[in-house]
């Protein structure tokens, strides 16, 4: 077992003759078998575990598996050494039973008695380290004396060390606290107590344990992790060892019931305040009504409420953004007092933790809603009941509605065993006013990102043309953060001359201004299309086109266009990722060509076309940065494009499945909306022969 920490020198067995050798043990050699199990731990020269007992796991919590071939030192709650190093100062001191501080598997340390034993080995001189499990006490004093004062005390007793870490704490203390002893061992005292201030009360522990000084009458409240407040008053005095150092500190504490009131209001107006802090700080982050259910319940739970569920109004929902929704007072005096009527609801806490939320399936199936959330909902106010019971407890539960700018829209309740004072309801009112407007936004939002849909659907083409030399398919998808549409649009257009336009393109930003632009681009391009430019010279215009307002947004752009007669592929790119050509063969290419500055950013910039020779067959696929980027891993434009290289392995697959297996590939969690177009490019089988002055030939 390794060295223990300088911080509690003066606590461990002192030097001198020892009171007996480890059970177990006979003349200082090896250990031998007795009653009481041996935990036993072999250690190679160079500080490594090579060998874990099962005693020695249940002394200490860790399995063989997280020690072994791992350095002694991370047993030590404070290793002063390591390696080679700490095996030669174990050596060093001898063979002698010891006492040190253990770091145990959960998080907690112990003090172990413990032998380390030199081994020869073939690597050189290891050790054996052999513990006692179960004869693991204090040899200083009459140990059943010891526990007797400890476990009788009416006053709490802790030790702390310089780190200001419980070594000691008596069953008194532990339960003023409200946890168990086995919780508070190896943990601070500031992670442990919840304090009004623990900035202050940690600069008047260290006064103790830097400077020495003893703190007399000193008066704190705190909060169980139940809740419930609580206040003591105490003595701080510094632990000094036989020279004098300062080795840890000592608290002895009282409980001072509910004589000190105004402790008890500080204690929970603390809470309360934190408490709001942490709400506000979550809801904020949520752009969705399922995400604020979802993180209102994670910061209420367990510390304020054992539940919190949230309803939402089905007609908050459905309502046109522009329409007027009943205020609080009409629903109070609407009549609506029937309880067999009850309004039907959407339990938002049923959708928490599905991810990114489509606004179009982003709520749980509405229902009606229960008598109190009713009854709540109907008279826009705090409605108490009963809530059953569980784990033997009787729970008490409060619905509040979710009022925003004086209309309903659902209700939140908390349940906990034991029930909630006034104060409680003032939090409550304030948590439900914080929710109501974290929620509104959310579906103003929802809103929004619904018109933004369904602008973007208008605007793009209901279905490709069906030519049977230049069949196309296609997906979309948006972006899976949760984030609004895009503006990625993609179109085909058949042309005089057994020709085909090709074009996708995708507008920077996202919302509605996104997708305005995207409509304005892909028509403008469509018509540039129609009228016969090449695509160098379609990019070229269309980067010179501005709406009156001077306000369209940047796109990227790819447009091709393919001639049926001649397999001839002619395309220009504006900062859009290269096309992908993928022969009958399985081979595929990058087609490269001058990428070009992106549109509409006022570079007046002259984009240059490249042309290809397209074999009969071959697959052409189009498509936007959404489906080679992701915000978690970095792709280069090598990496996406071979990634959706690999996804096509035959060109006669049929589109639609061509493009869910490029879909598959597209990174997780994207935070752009997605497009991909694919065509299946072959030759025309006749042409329509242009008209000239000569009348044509007879057969």
């Amino acid at each position: 077992m390794p060295e223990g920490p300088e911080g509690l020198e003066g606590l461990e067995e002192p030097e001198g003759p020892q009171r007996s050798e480890v059970p177990g043990t006979t003349g200082g050699g090896l250990p031998t078998a007795s009653e009481d199990t041996l935990a036993i731990a072999l250690v190679d020269p160079a500080g490594r575990i090579s060998l874990w007992s099962s005693e020695a796991r249940a002394l200490t919590g860790h399995p063989a598996s997280e020690v072994i071939g791992r350095d002694l030192s991370v047993l030590a709650d404070s290793p002063a050494a390591h390696g080679r190093t700490l095996v030669d100062r174990l050596i060093r001191d001898g063979g002698g039973v010891r006492t040190d501080w253990l770091r145990c598997f959960d998080g907690t340390s112990r003090s172990v008695r413990w032998r380390a034993v030199p081994l020869p080995l073939e690597a050189g001189t290891g050790l054996l380290a052999v513990a006692v499990h179960g004869s693991q006490q204090f040899d200083w004093c009459d140990p059943a004396a010891t526990e007797l004062l400890l476990r009788s005390s009416p006053i709490g007793l802790a030790v702390l060390d310089r780190d200001l870490r419980y070594r000691f704490i008596n069953d008194a203390l532990a339960r003023l606290n409200g946890l168990p002893v086995s919780a508070h061992l190896g943990r601070s005292i500031l992670d442990v107590l919840d304090l009004p201030d623990p900035r202050a009360y940690e600069d008047m522990l260290r006064r103790v344990t830097d400077a020495g000084e003893t703190i007399d009458n000193l008066h704190v409240a705190a909060i169980r992790p139940d809740g419930t407040p609580y206040a003591g008053v105490g003595t701080l005095f510094p632990l000094r060892d036989g020279d004098g150092r300062i080795v840890g500190q000592a608290g002895v504490v009282h409980d001072l019931g509910g004589t000190r009131a105004e402790l008890l209001d500080t204690a929970r107006n603390q809470r309360r305040l934190e408490l709001l802090s942490r709400i506000g700080a979550g809801l904020s982050q949520g752009l969705d009504v399922a995400s604020v259910a979802s993180r209102l319940s994670a910061v209420c739970t367990p510390a304020f409420a054992s539940t919190v569920t949230v309803d939402l109004l089905e007609e908050s929902v459905r309502r046109d953004p522009d329409a007027r929704m009943r205020t609080m007072v009409e629903v109070r005096g609407s009549g609506e007092a029937d309880a067999r009527t009850r309004p039907r609801v959407h339990p938002l806490n049923a959708a928490a933790g599905s991810g990114p939320a489509d606004p179009e399936r982003d709520l749980p199936r509405s229902h009606e809603a229960s008598i109190p959330v009713s009854e709540c909902i109907r008279s826009a106010d705090v409605v108490s009941f009963g809530a059953g019971e569980a784990d033997q407890q009787r729970h008490h539960g409060i619905a509040l509605p979710l009022l925003a700018a004086g209309r309903v829209l659902g209700a939140v309740t908390f349940s906990r065993p034991g029930g909630f004072d006034a104060d409680d309801v003032l939090t409550m009112r304030d948590i439900a006013a914080r929710a109501a407007m974290a929620i509104d936004n959310a579906l103003l939002y929802r809103r929004e990102k619904l018109a933004t849909l369904v602008l973007q659907r208008r605007l793009l083409p209901a279905r490709l043309p069906d030519i049977p030399w230049a069949r196309s398919a296609h997906r979309y998808l948006p972006a899976q953060d949760g984030t609004l549409a895009g503006g990625d649009w993609y179109d085909a257009a058949q042309l005089p001359g057994g020709r085909i336009g090709l074009t996708v393109g995708d507008v920077m930003g996202h919302g509605l201004g996104a997708a305005a632009a995207m409509g304005r681009y892909r028509s403008s391009a469509r018509a540039l299309l129609a009228v016969g430019l090449e695509p160098g010279q379609l990019l070229t215009r269309l980067d010179g086109l501005k709406d009156e307002a001077d306000n369209d947004l940047p796109a990227t752009c790819v447009c091709a266009v393919y001639d049926g007669a001649t397999g001839d592929l002619r395309f220009a790119l504006a900062g859009h990722p290269p096309p992908l050509l993928v022969r009958p063969d399985g081979s595929a290419d990058i087609l490269a060509a001058d990428p070009g500055p992106p549109l509409g950013m006022g570079l007046d910039h002259v984009y240059e076309s490249a042309r290809y020779a397209v074999p009969s067959g071959s697959l052409l696929v189009l498509y936007t940065d959404g489906m080679i980027e992701g915000p978690s891993t970095f792709l280069d434009l090598d990496q996406g494009i071979a990634m959706l290289r690999r996804a096509v392995h035959n060109t006669e697959t049929p589109l639609d499945e061509i493009c869910d297996a490029l879909i598959a590939v597209r990174p997780a969690d994207s935070a752009d909306d997605a497009t991909v177009l694919v065509t299946r490019l072959t030759r025309l089988t006749r042409v329509r022969p242009t008209p000239t002055t000569e009348p044509p030939a007879l057969a």
